[in-house]
């Protein structure tokens, strides 16, 4: 070293670069495609709602893919209690 200093810029200027996710449509149960507008709908419902009670099993499929730090906001997977 050469007793030089570096300095950084304090962090209030400091740039942070988040890397967005675009929404992109799914398809869904081979058959459903979900718009980029739906999967925004959807991703700021789950942020908005403590707990969601009712979800498909392709719509749960579609959170636990895109958001699983929101997952656990979603009702519990339906039990093996078929009859």
């Amino acid at each position: 070293m050469t007793g030089e200093v570096r300095r950084l810029a304090p962090l209030a200027r400091r740039r942070t670069v988040t890397k967005r996710r675009p929404y992109e449509p799914r398809i869904v149960g081979g058959k459903v495609v979900i718009m980029p507008a739906d999967l925004q709908r959807l991703h700021q419902r789950l942020l908005n709602s403590a707990v969601i009670e009712v979800i498909s099993d392709e719509m749960r499929e579609v959170v636990e893919t895109e958001w699983p730090e929101l997952s656990h906001k979603l009702p519990p997977k339906p039990g093996g209690l078929h009859r």
